[in-house]
């Protein structure tokens, strides 16, 4: 039985578009986004036109790198291709290969001891699941030709080379979700292609909160009043997310059975939910983040955007200082790595810069991003 994990979050907020648009770089691997806002015809048809496909595929991990490494740029901030491989049926091994170049692998006690490679074993005992192996250790492997900055990287030579190749001889191929970006002829063989599934539905007669751009900012010595708001405004999209009847205007729910009532205050309007999900790259929730920040998009009076990272992947956030490794974590199916931002630009001077947003980021117990 897996043991459950506490979530923490930290909520933060500001005016500084720039800050919000850099929060998708960081985010290498995402499952599902949800964007919520009071209908307007302008912002559902320019998100409506983002498209995206991405691949699956069986092979060793050694045939994959060797077609992947070409399309790592050695220079570039990002490379071209990311991919995950999926834990197979007799065991809980997983990588990931993600947009700063490097092969993250979390394998079990036996594995890692065949592998021969240096690594980090996961300092949390209470986050293993019953498998006769539990104990997890993380190694990472730089994919690009130069030097990794971090000191905890190998690079990928005869040695790492030889030690994988081992490895798939024994273990065989994997099932892996990858994204290419302009991809060309030579995919690996059994490569089937996916596009995103989005939906989209407008709610008529739904409860929406009305906030002055201003109320989304901490400012002051109103703390305690705004965390109160700012949760209850996140609690609202969560139930926004989940298509929920409490927040029709027509509802009439019994107290006894459900106790929640909207922010206030609030107004009866039109509300559009739309969802996107598979491997969705930070590429693509750059290019949401983009769109909804345009300042030559009209604006309605806010946008909620909300990440689901892919929760078994050994890596979910990429540090912005690149002499950083990733951050260890509990590659789980209950492991939590999600992001809410919140943007208003509605009465804000018509800046590039102009807007008021709070961000609400929430890991699992079992991740060393915040220590």
């Amino acid at each position: 039985m897996m043991a459950s994990e506490s979530i923490r979050t930290i909520v933060t907020s500001g005016t500084s578009t720039p800050r919000v648009r850099s929060i998708a770089q960081s985010r290498p691997f995402t499952q599902q986004v949800d964007v919520i806002f009071p209908a307007n015809a302008s912002l559902q048809t320019s998100l409506q036109n983002l498209q995206l496909t991405y691949h699956k595929c069986e092979s060793s991990l050694s045939d994959f790198l060797r077609f992947a490494k070409p399309h790592i740029n050695q220079l570039a901030a990002e490379s071209k291709v990311v991919a995950l491989g999926l834990a197979g049926p007799a065991d809980d091994d997983v990588w990931s290969l993600d947009s700063s170049g490097v092969l993250t692998i979390a394998v079990c006690k036996q594995t890692y001891e065949s592998l021969g490679l240096p690594g980090e074993r996961l300092p949390w005992n209470e986050c293993q699941d019953t498998h006769a192996s539990p104990v997890r250790t993380v190694i990472h492997i730089s994919v690009r030709d130069v030097r990794p900055n971090a000191a905890k990287w190998l690079t990928y030579g005869a040695k790492e080379t030889a030690a994988l190749r081992a490895w798939d001889a024994k273990r065989g191929p994997w099932k892996i979700a990858y994204h290419l970006q302009d991809p060309a002829s030579d995919l690996p063989v059994n490569t089937v292609e996916h596009r995103l599934e989005r939906s989209e539905k407008t709610r008529a007669n739904v409860h929406i909160p009305v906030y002055k751009p201003s109320d989304l900012v901490l400012a002051g010595s109103e703390k305690e009043e705004w965390e109160e708001k700012v949760s209850s405004l996140f609690e609202w999209v969560g139930m926004a997310s989940l298509g929920s009847q409490r927040l029709s205007g027509a509802d009439r729910c019994d107290p006894y059975i459900s106790v929640y009532t909207p922010p206030e205050p609030s107004s009866v309007g039109e509300l559009t939910v739309m969802c996107w999900r598979g491997l969705i790259p930070s590429s693509f929730v750059q290019d949401l983040m983009d769109t909804i920040l345009s300042p030559n998009m009209p604006c309605p009076s806010f946008v909620s955007v909300t990440a689901h990272s892919v929760p078994t992947s050994p890596v979910t956030y990429i540090p912005a200082e690149g002499v950083k490794a990733p951050p260890l974590r509990a590659s789980r199916l209950e492991s939590e790595d999600t992001w809410t931002l919140v943007y208003s630009r509605e009465g804000v001077a018509d800046s590039p810069q102009g807007g008021c947003w709070v961000l609400g980021e929430s890991v699992g117990r079992w991740d060393r991003r915040w220590g």
